[in-house]
């Protein structure tokens, strides 16, 4: 489980293809400390550290992670956000976020103003009905509030300290991002199913 507040990003180093997938090794700077079977959210993404040395670590990604998530376009030298799994005494600032990815979407236009930006994106029918003006979502694993929703789009607003904290700073219209809907909305919507 994650908040969804970026803490650092990592680069991505190599890659070794397996059968299972492949191995993924990241850098990071010296204060993100991991451990072997710790939860890492990569870009949104939850994997489990492997091997791990001063300044990286190893994930493994299995052919589902690749097949439902951006990871199968990263490439060596991008730069992912990072958020270690949270502790129960972690400050709550932004919202549960599972690592679980609901679906990729595009960015489909940035407007920037004089110390923000609005980003719109696409939204399929699948996440359409998870989406609330004002409600949280999970972008590349970084806790963000819906600004306004229309009828194939939602909009995010970010301010500049977003943007250079995380990996935003990188991205342009036409890229891909992971989306992760808020959980509070499914399990609503499982528990009125099972009512019926």
């Amino acid at each position: 489980m994650f908040t969804g507040l970026v803490e650092t990003k990592g680069l991505v180093d190599s890659f070794k293809k397996n059968e299972d997938g492949m191995i993924l090794r990241l850098n990071h700077n010296d204060s993100f400390e991991v451990s072997i079977n710790d939860s890492v959210s990569c870009n949104g993404v939850c994997l489990t550290v492997v091997s791990t040395d001063k300044n990286s670590f190893e994930v493994q990604l299995v052919n589902e992670t690749l097949n439902r998530t951006t990871a199968e376009f990263w490439k060596e030298k991008d730069e992912l956000n990072l958020e270690r799994a949270l502790l129960p005494s972690t400050r709550m600032g932004g919202h549960f976020v599972q690592g679980h990815i609901d679906c990729v979407t595009k960015i489909s236009k940035i407007q920037y103003f004089d110390k923000s930006s609005t980003w719109t994106f696409e939204m399929n029918d699948h996440i359409e009905r998870y989406i609330v003006e004002k409600g949280s979502i999970a972008l590349n694993g970084v806790s963000l509030t819906v600004a306004s929703k229309r009828k194939n789009s939602f909009d995010v607003a970010l301010i500049p300290h977003t943007i250079e904290l995380t990996t935003f700073g990188n991205l342009t219209i036409g890229d891909n991002v992971n989306v992760e809907v808020d959980i509070l909305g499914k399990y609503i919507e499982n528990f009125l199913g099972q009512q019926k």
